[in-house]
């Protein structure tokens, strides 16, 4: 199962787009978060990032670590972008954290 965490500005458009995901993918789960109640978070398989916080993607990679993290493109909002946010999510389910690394530690 993908565990998806959908963060967008304030939950409203977020709660609509995860309505529609789910309901061409029964099996995934989304969770909407408004960005400023973004959390560190170590349950979900992902975060997808709305479109219009395209410019807070790097400080929410940050927060979030060490999960993978995807921006929405821009009409995923829009009724017919369910299907590609629902693509992104699975790409997610199936991305390594930090792009493969999966610790911090160095060889010395």
């Amino acid at each position: 199962m993908i565990d998806v965490l959908l963060v967008c500005v304030a939950g409203v458009s977020g709660t609509f787009l995860a309505r529609r995901m789910q309901a061409l993918a029964p099996d995934l789960v989304v969770r909407v978060t408004a960005l400023e109640t973004l959390a560190p978070e170590d349950t979900a398989t992902g975060v997808l990032l709305a479109p219009q916080l395209a410019d807070r993607l790097d400080a929410v990679r940050v927060l979030v670590a060490p999960l993978p993290v995807a921006l929405l493109p821009a009409d995923a909002l829009a009724p017919d972008g369910a299907a590609a946010a629902v693509a992104q999510a699975r790409e997610l389910g199936s991305a390594p954290a930090y792009g493969g690394a999966t610790s911090l530690e160095t060889k010395e």
